[in-house]
């Protein structure tokens, strides 16, 4: 199969981003380019302490550790095909001592950065094709190539190059993406080549998790010189594509240990690996349409299966999803606060609102059903209550999950009407009562047309209010509150919530009135905070009635 068109596709490629690091300033310190790994809480380790340093690299020096493992280099000839700009030898050469080091790479401004750091050491680095392979046969102890195959046009004849160079016995180390369909299918075309494998593992979440503690900024200063969508994707930056890809599963992170065998390389298939670049990019494609809409209903950050916590946020009525906006930066990093944003708000106002809770819950369900691994939190301020219990329970019913914990804020029970909003509002025209209920933007309030749009909001916020009402009794615990000064919601009609739940109630009554979600968030987020993290501490007991 030729390679030039494809190779020259990645020369110009990995040229764009050199010119890209140069002008962000960050030209002597890219000396990676693969996304780092991040230890997850529960999830097995296997590189070797001390490979890593603290600093700007440490998580794709972590990576490139985790992919050695406990394999020491002392005394090997050790290969890395797709170099980069030499991150990976700069750690083999400073912590081991190998017989000799070989870097190839496609790319010559990698080249010239791997030369740059690896100045002075015995390192041979070369302008090579992965596919074309320029090594004598027999000549390598070990092969090395992380995050480099994916660019290959033809992954076959890369296998069959890599079994070629390697000695009897040598290693071959690969760390790369998959879509999650072609895993079983290169395992087997392995197996096939002569390859036995002697470890396997998904580090998706892991790397994962790297991504989400990337430096801020950073995405923004290297789009500046080569456009966001194409940074964002080619660094699975939160909120891409590709990191949807990768936190939802449809393609997964590998990182391989196999055994050359001693026979010569079996004549395997290798038609379905080719199709991996192709099929990425289908996935990808797919991501990015369903991002879009992903993101009306979570402008702030939606839920991530590799958070330690979701928390899904409902704001009370008429309200938009940027009433809980400042809610995330008082939770752990890892724990994903997702204000939910349902039509006719905000964003979405020129969207017919909900009439019926159970329409909106039924337009929410599929998009929490992907999460429901993961600790799931549902938290709802007045309406918002309504909506996350009623969400609770159908979760629960189909068997979907049983939420941690679901809070109900300065609201009365399910089988208890809200009050009438008229009552709190007396006659006041509707821009004093959006103001009051806040999370309406100055531009709208100001706006005639805007006002007639969420006069149609507030009377479906209301419908869908008036029209629902439950008896049902949820598994998942319970935390309600209620504010001192709350005019519109009493004590007591909080307190309602407590048979609507066997698994454990707990009311918490705050300083404030009843929008203080919005006014005081810091001190109703901490109460949240410490109820989530008691849940977690006691797993699967369940709370104790308070």
């Amino acid at each position: 199969m030729p390679t030039e068109p494809a190779a020259e596709r990645t020369r110009s490629a990995y040229s764009a981003l050199d010119e890209a690091f140069v002008q962000a300033g960050l030209g002597g310190y890219a000396h990676f380019l693969n996304w780092g790994y991040e230890p997850v809480p529960g999830l097995a380790d296997g590189a070797v302490p001390g490979l890593a340093q603290p600093g700007a690299n440490e998580a794709c020096e972590r990576l490139v550790a985790e992919l050695l493992g406990p394999v020491s280099l002392d005394g090997l000839r050790i290969a890395d095909i797709g170099c980069g700009r030499g991150g990976a030898l700069d750690i083999v050469t400073r912590h081991y001592r190998p017989l000799s080091a070989t870097g190839l790479d496609l790319s010559a401004d990698n080249i010239a950065g791997a030369r740059r750091l690896l100045a002075g050491r015995r390192v041979r680095l070369q302008l090579a094709d992965a596919c074309t392979l320029p090594l004598a046969d027999g000549s390598q102890d070990l092969v090395l190539n992380l995050e480099s195959s994916g660019a290959y046009p033809d992954m076959g004849a890369f296998l069959r190059h890599v079994h070629r160079v390697l000695a009897p016995g040598g290693l071959f180390l690969h760390g790369d993406l998959w879509p999650s369909a072609l895993v079983g299918p290169f395992l087997e075309t392995m197996e096939a080549m002569g390859f036995v494998l002697e470890s396997l593992r998904d580090v998706t979440r892991q790397v994962c998790r790297a991504r989400d503690r990337m430096p801020a900024g950073l995405m923004a200063r290297l789009a500046g010189a080569r456009g966001a969508a194409d940074v964002q994707d080619y660094f699975a930056a939160p909120g891409s594509a590709m990191y949807d890809c990768l936190d939802r599963g449809a393609i997964t992170y590998l990182l391989g240990r196999w055994r050359r065998s001693a026979e010569a390389a079996g004549a395997a298939d290798t038609a379905l690996l080719e199709t991996r670049a192709a099929r990425i990019e289908a996935l990808l494609g797919e991501a990015r349409a369903s991002l879009a809409e992903r993101a009306d209903w979570f402008p702030f950050g939606g839920p991530r299966r590799g958070a330690d916590v979701n928390i899904l946020a409902f704001p009370h009525a008429v309200a938009g999803a940027s009433a809980f906006k400042t809610w995330q930066g008082h939770f752990p990093r890892d724990w994903q606060v997702s204000p939910v944003q349902l039509p006719g708000r905000e964003g979405r106002i020129a969207e017919p609102p909900f009439t019926s809770l159970s329409a909106a819950v039924e337009a929410l369900l599929p998009k929490v059903r992907p999460y429901r691994d993961t600790p799931l939190v549902l938290l709802g301020w007045s309406l918002g209550s309504k909506i996350a219990f009623e969400l609770a329970h159908r979760l629960e019913q189909e068997g979907t999950c049983r939420p941690l914990l679901v809070v109900a804020g300065v609201c009365p029970g399910p089988h208890e009407p809200l009050p009438d909003l008229r009552s709190f509002f007396g006659e006041d025209g509707m821009e004093t009562r959006l103001r009051l209920l806040g999370g309406t933007p100055e531009n709208i309030l100001a706006s005639g047309e805007m006002l007639s749009a969420l006069q149609t909001t507030m009377e479906g916020d209301t419908a869908m209010a008036a029209s629902y009402r439950s008896e049902a009794v949820i598994q998942a615990p319970m935390l309600a509150l209620s504010a001192t000064q709350d005019d519109l919601v009493s004590k007591e009609a909080v307190d309602s919530w407590r048979p609507r739940t066997a698994g454990g109630f707990t009311h918490r009554r705050l300083e404030g009135g009843h929008f203080m979600a919005r006014d005081d968030a810091p001190a109703v987020a901490v109460v949240v905070k410490d109820a989530v993290a008691e849940r977690l501490r006691q797993g699967d007991r369940q709370a104790e009635v308070a």
